[in-house]
């Protein structure tokens, strides 16, 4: 019998309702979880799904034969009873001097009502799953649970499925493919802003005067102004501002999934690099989706307390004609 696209949706719903909340929550090992874990714990947390290519959650996963063994090319279909997320939903378009400015971060407002569409539920810890093919899908996993955490989600009930999707599929576990479409909504609520996790423009121009502050979380060629993005027409970076390139944060595994580096490791690295991060830090990007990535690494993983970002990035510095620095 096949299973009616809704029904985990529905009985995540109808379980809240009847139990509460946080009736048989797991308590999360920590910001991240292997696929082994949330195996053993799917029913105990909110499993969401977050791509930024929601078609495949509809297409099977293709595999390859490597040495005689099958292993995973590309993730296709979902963890089973997962919500959805898509990625681009968590940015909004806004006009700044007149002007429409794309990719730039969501009210308060906005970002609950994206969460309610998911089903998301309020007080159960939710583990989020990227598809884990690349070093962005974890990038974009960190950039969700920014925004969760700015507005009000206890970083205690976040966590990153290490590896995504890719690593659930290694590891032999099913997947579904059938259409999400909820019937319901969430009643996960957003509260103000955490200003402690962010920082506005006149931080970002004081930071700069003070020297040390600034970390610019984009690819190294970015930082230098040998490349640049679509979405940010000008070649450089913010003056004073510090590389922690994004090359340095995620490794690829042996299964092909990609994953978050231990914490030894993390600082071993920074170490070699003589990164030095500062005590009230502002990290940036171009649009914010490589600075979640590093505040993840950096707060999470490492416990770095004064982690701000700057989530208008390039792309609001630009659009305003602030200066770039540039070789």
């Amino acid at each position: 019998m096949k299973r009616s696209p809704w029904l985990p949706q529905l009985l995540a719903v109808a379980a809240c309702a009847l139990f509460g909340p946080g009736a048989g929550a797991a308590t999360l090992p920590g910001p991240l979880v292997d696929a082994a874990w949330l195996h053993a714990h799917a029913s105990q947390v909110q499993i969401v799904d977050i791509r930024d290519d929601v078609g495949s959650l509809t297409a099977d996963p293709k595999f390859q034969t490597v040495d005689g063994h099958k292993v995973v090319e590309q993730v296709g279909g979902y963890i089973p009873d997962a919500l959805s997320v898509n990625f681009w939903a968590l940015r909004e378009t806004r006009k700044i001097d007149g002007r429409k400015v794309e990719f730039l971060m969501p009210t308060a407002e906005e970002f609950q009502e994206v969460m309610r569409a998911s089903v998301l539920q309020p007080g159960k810890p939710v583990v989020l799953a990227p598809t884990g093919d690349d070093a962005t899908s974890l990038q974009e996993a960190a950039f969700l649970a920014w925004e969760l955490e700015v507005y009000g989600q206890p970083a205690s009930q976040v966590a990153i499925l290490d590896g995504g999707t890719h690593a659930w599929l290694a590891a032999g576990y099913p997947v579904d493919n059938d259409a999400i479409a909820p019937m319901e909504s969430g009643h996960w609520s957003a509260k103000p802003a955490r200003a402690d996790l962010l920082a506005d423009l006149g931080q970002v121009q004081a930071a700069q005067h003070q020297g040390g502050e600034l970390i610019d979380a984009r690819p190294l060629a970015q930082f230098a102004g040998l490349a640049r993005t679509p979405v940010v027409p000008v070649d450089g970076r913010l003056q004073g501002a510090q590389p922690l390139p994004a090359e340095l944060l995620y490794r690829r595994a042996a299964d092909g999934s990609w994953h978050f580096l231990p914490p030894a490791q993390y600082r071993a690295v920074l170490a070699l690099d003589h990164i030095q991060v500062p005590s009230s830090a502002i990290l940036y990007c171009n649009t914010g989706q490589y600075a979640a990535g590093a505040w993840f690494v950096l707060h999470r993983i490492l416990g770095e307390t004064g982690i701000r970002e700057f989530p208008g990035g390039m792309n609001e510095w630009v659009a305003r004609g602030l200066p770039v620095a540039g070789l």
